[in-house]
């Protein structure tokens, strides 16, 4: 028995001591520094400060604004929805245009957008035959915020097509203030335009007015769930592939160090102190503490994001629980099978063939992405869910997109399905790697590495 406890300590220790080799080797380099650390942070503190500098005071757009039209009507226009931006939005006195009415094309008559700056602009009219050049000069040179110019075509009943306002501004002036002047120009002409008409602009803007759509799902239990497209998209497939990368990213480190220290003969130095079992253990030990290192910094961006948003409700502690369980299963069985290509062959143009098989394999979660999110109790979402070594990442996309929720025993079955599957392929991988990693010459192909499986 003392035998057997020391021999268990020992094995345990030296799977250890290669777990922690296999993790510093990784962890300690530039390029895992540079994109699983720095990146994430960098992230992070761009997604801190854009708020701080969108939410930042923003400089007034002081200045005169020269407006060229038929009769002065678009400039009267402008003038109104200018003053109701100065004082704060569609303030009492401002025009019917000024209403905030949404237009087919979802812009706001007259309204400040949320992206305006504040105006303190004075609008001057003058006649389309008065010294334009003049005014252009004055563009040039600064003097006034901008030339408006609106052809008198503009303002008929029927305008024709390839007529265009003439917003002239200066090489400097910001964008913000080019898009607010040109936009403000557009609007009041359709106003002036319907005025000259007889009509009344607010009631037509309200007519085209579309009313939103509180779209709700009803379960079979006669429950009602609100739809909502974030979380049966965009959510699960953020999961999915932060999922993928992780994973995929460690698995392939795995191939890339196992062939290098084969080519090396660094392999042959290491089994003289452990077994090829041992070794293969603390290898994939290892990567999965680089993976999970890769996958706590990409989380917690990812959830600074989705506090940036304001949309943290969407995910709960049940939730990325499961995640993480589905990461770990998914990430042995991808580790098993680089390992397993790793220890046949010598190098990487070698692993090419080998390797596409297992790729290919590992892509058919992000190709059944849309299809599983559109409709994750369907027949292929879980049908999917019980198939290793993608059942993993199809039920991450289930449980995070499902408006209804997955049902308890199909999670507690997949999560038996998928950990027996990786339990199978760490063993297929162990077999293969106890012989390949020994063996040199020609690459085997698949057929043999299947023979390497079934070799006692």
């Amino acid at each position: 028995m003392n035998g057997d406890h020391r021999t268990a300590t020992g094995r345990s220790g030296r799977i250890r001591t290669i777990a922690v080799r296999e993790f510093k080797q990784t962890v300690l380099t530039k390029s895992f520094i540079l994109g699983a650390l720095v990146l994430p942070v960098v992230m992070i503190g761009i997604g801190t400060l854009i708020p701080m500098l969108i939410g930042g005071s923003t400089p007034p757009v002081v200045g005169t604004l020269v407006v060229a039209d038929r009769d002065g009507s678009v400039a009267e226009q402008m003038r109104l929805t200018f003053d109701a931006m100065r004082a704060g939005g569609a303030a009492a006195g401002a025009p019917a245009a000024a209403a905030a009415t949404p237009m087919p094309n979802g812009s706001f008559g007259g309204m400040p957008m949320a992206d305006d700056p504040p105006v303190d602009i004075t609008v001057v009219r003058v006649a389309m035959d008065s010294d334009l050049p003049r005014e252009q000069a004055r563009v040039q040179s600064g003097e006034i915020l901008g030339l408006v110019e609106v052809p008198p075509a503009l303002l008929q009943a029927a305008p024709p097509a390839g007529v265009d306002i003439s917003v002239l501004v200066p090489t400097a002036s910001p964008a913000k203030t080019t898009a607010m002047i040109g936009r403000v120009a557009r609007e009041a002409t359709v106003t002036a335009r319907v005025a000259a008409a007889g009509g009344d602009l607010a009631a037509v803007r309200a007519l085209l007015s579309q009313p939103s759509a509180a779209t709700a799902r009803v379960s079979n239990e006669g429950q009602r769930s609100t739809e909502r497209l974030e979380v049966r998209m965009i959510l699960p497939g953020a999961f999915m592939f932060l999922m993928w990368i992780a994973s995929f990213t460690s698995a392939n480190q795995l191939l890339t160090s196992t062939i290098e220290e084969k080519s090396s003969k660094v392999i042959e130095v290491l089994l003289s102190a452990t077994s090829p079992l041992e070794l293969l253990a603390g290898k994939i030990l290892g990567q999965s503490l680089v993976s999970l290192v890769m996958l706590g910094m990409y989380g917690i961006a990812g959830l600074v994001g989705l506090t940036m948003l304001a949309v943290t409700d969407l995910v709960d502690v049940p939730t990325i629980l499961l995640f993480i369980i589905w990461f770990l299963l998914g990430y042995f069985m991808c580790a098993a099978m680089m390992a397993a290509v790793g220890s046949a062959v010598s190098d990487l143009r070698e692993a090419q063939t080998l390797v596409s098989p297992v790729m290919l394999l590992m892509m058919m979660p992000m190709m059944l992405w849309l299809p599983i999110s559109e409709n994750p109790t369907g027949i292929l979402a879980t049908v999917t869910s019980f198939v290793p070594p993608i059942g993993p990442f199809v039920m991450v996309l289930r449980t995070t997109g499902a408006v209804e929720g997955i049902p308890g025993w199909q999670i507690g079955a997949a999560l038996l399905v998928n950990a027996l599957g990786a339990v199978g392929l760490v063993w297929l991988g162990a077999r293969i790697f106890r012989i390949g990693i020994l063996m040199q010459g020609k690459p085997p192909t698949p057929i043999e590495l299947l023979r390497w499986a079934r070799a006692r």
